[in-house]
């Protein structure tokens, strides 16, 4: 299950509906309601298309958000105040903000109202500037609007990603599961869907529940190597030859020396610690659970250990490792 703020959503995906014409058969994990112009509406529509899911008594078991934007300041605030006292999403669609000194500032009076808050923005808007100041914000999701991108979406999301600030959630093209997988596998937390085919929906979410219930850590990055995000150091053996870890360390702001000790030290009294008989006699430096090698399988099931708990315990290394680096 991921928790963002009070959102607790039990798979990856977010299914995006028109408030016109809301479709959902409640499997995704985010139901997001979207086209809410506040320059156009009021929010005490925005209230009354909340009451009509509540009689249909839909999306069952799927947290909700509502996505909006207004060129005036106090809609949103009323939409934000809405939307926590229904503890729903607010995603805040950079559009008809414009300026990223408005965009920060509303942040934190939207914040203050204790609502859960994303902001949709594409590439282009995103600089790196922005992206940083972002980090020290309180905001809960970026939410990227990858469409159109032909793909390039997964290396924007590694980009975000390795700035490790607030989670992110990935609007793109996705046909197949594997579009999904690339987007969670460079660092984005949920992947959203505008338009896509109900049934198609279902199954994409279907699958990436049965995928974690197996794996233990769905959006696990690939490995540094391999051009993954900065998680994937949780994957990585010891920097004693020149490689992509190097790089992947000075991103992070460690030396190699840091990262051995912080490393071993995560690993101390956890089953990480263990691992006789494998390239470095620990699993803290074994890689990713789908990448064959039967060292360290054999070592796994001599400590008792499946490959789901080594995964869980892999995730909670990344990130002690990437806290406060």
């Amino acid at each position: 299950m991921l928790e963002v703020g009070y959102l607790r959503l039990d798979n990856p995906i977010a299914v995006i509906s028109s408030y016109h014409n809301p479709a959902s058969n409640g499997a995704a994990g985010l139901f997001l309601l979207d086209g809410f112009d506040l320059d156009d509406v009021s929010v005490s529509v925005v209230e009354s298309c909340l009451r009509d899911l509540d009689r249909m008594n839909e999306p069952d078991g799927a947290a909700i958000g509502l996505s909006v934007t207004c060129s005036t300041d106090e809609p949103l605030m009323e939409a934000a105040r809405l939307a926590s006292s229904r503890l729903c999403l607010l995603d805040l669609k950079f559009t008809k903000i414009g300026d990223p000194l408005r965009l920060l500032d509303l942040i934190s009076q939207l914040k203050r109202t204790g609502v859960t808050l994303s902001v949709r923005i594409r590439p282009e808007d995103l600089t790196d500037d922005l992206l940083r100041c972002l980090k020290e914000t309180d905001l809960d999701l970026i939410h990227l609007d990858l469409r159109g991108l032909n793909g390039a979406g997964p290396k924007i999301v590694k980009k975000a990603a390795d700035e490790r600030g607030p989670a992110i959630m990935a609007l793109a093209d996705v046909g197949e599961f594997d579009d999904a997988k690339k987007l969670l596998s460079m660092g984005a937390d949920v992947v959203s869907l505008r338009g896509a085919d109900p049934e198609f929906a279902e199954w994409l979410s279907g699958a990436m529940k049965e995928y974690d219930s197996i794996i233990g850590w769905c959006n696990a990055p690939k490995h540094i190597c391999a051009g993954g995000d900065l998680r994937g150091l949780a994957f990585c053996c010891p920097p004693v030859k020149h490689c992509a870890v190097l790089g992947a360390l000075k991103r992070a702001g460690m030396t190699p020396e840091e990262f051995v000790e912080r490393k071993l030290c995560l690993a101390k009294g956890t089953p990480l610690e263990k691992g006789d008989g494998t390239c470095f006699g620990s699993f803290v430096w074994c890689c990713k659970i789908t990448k064959p090698c039967y060292l360290r399988d054999a070592a796994l099931s001599r400590a008792g250990l499946s490959g789901k708990e080594y995964m869980t315990l892999k995730k909670k290394l990344a990130e002690g490792l990437l806290k406060n680096s």
